[in-house]
């Protein structure tokens, strides 16, 4: 057999395992788009009809509308923070050479290591210990502190193959460190910073170790009022509300990768 046609061969199998591999990883979610149409009064399969009652039973819910919403505001906003944070500390570690860079830089990654449930009960107990109520708030920053690593890595990665002579050649015609910044720097490094602030919105609609303990009934989030609602019922608008999450999150991981591509990013 010859070259090119072993790896032929080759190809054919490598797309065979990557179709079969496919299909095992998105059959699940089938089964889960299929039950949310079923007209039976429980999740069963296959269904015994169809029915679109139950996604009009979730905007009814008024749990379920409250935990979208929340869930909303916190991906957002924590992205938002995660990137005011991510992003200079990236400049600082990538385009600054001082003793303890790289300690700072594993400090700044170590959220990554920590179970989310432990820091979900370490989140608790520190607001506790300062006599803080659970609120939004403390949602969102429990959400930021572990979205923003996500940022940092993917904009270090990005910085750190970004030749120094453009933000020169800018700050030689005048520009400010921070004006150079904005319209040379900035532009340059936008696919990691787009890839970041996707994982962090990913991660934080998806949670459930870190909400369950710093949530209330008046912030509660996608996860939680499913994990809750589930504890007592069993029928298909939770499917459905699990699809209406599942296509939030396309939504933005769609937006995400168009804005990388057209950032020169394939």
């Amino acid at each position: 057999m010859s070259t090119r046609a072993r790896r032929d061969w080759g190809g054919r199998i490598l797309g065979a395992y990557a179709l079969v591999l496919s299909l095992v990883l998105i059959f699940p979610l089938f089964i889960v788009l299929v039950a949310s149409f079923d007209s039976a009064e429980y999740i069963s399969f296959p269904p015994s009809g169809f029915t679109l009652r139950w996604y009009s039973a979730v905007w009814a819910n008024p749990t379920f509308a409250t935990s979208f919403q929340n869930s909303l505001i916190v991906a957002f906003v924590s992205t938002g923070i995660a990137l005011l944070v991510g992003v200079p500390a990236a400049m600082l570690i990538v385009r600054r050479r001082f003793p303890g860079r790289e300690l700072l830089y594993a400090l700044c990654l170590s959220s990554l290591t920590v179970p989310w449930i432990v820091f979900g009960v370490a989140l608790l107990l520190l607001w506790n210990w300062f006599g803080l109520g659970l609120s939004i708030w403390t949602l969102i920053f429990g959400h930021s502190v572990i979205g923003a690593p996500y940022v940092l890595r993917t904009s270090v990665a990005v910085l750190a193959g970004l030749p120094t002579v453009y933000e020169q050649a800018a700050r030689s015609l005048g520009a400010s460190p921070l004006r150079a910044f904005v319209t040379v720097t900035l532009p340059l490094m936008a696919p990691g910073v787009r890839a970041g602030a996707a994982f962090t919105f990913i991660v934080s609609i998806v949670n459930i170790p870190i909400s369950l303990f710093v949530t209330t009934s008046d912030n509660i989030t996608m996860p939680v009022a499913v994990f809750n609602y589930m504890q007592y019922n069993f029928d298909p608008s939770v499917a459905a509300f699990s699809i209406v999450q599942l296509l939030v999150i396309a939504v933005f991981v769609t937006f995400a990768v168009r804005a990388a591509n057209q950032g020169g990013v394939s």
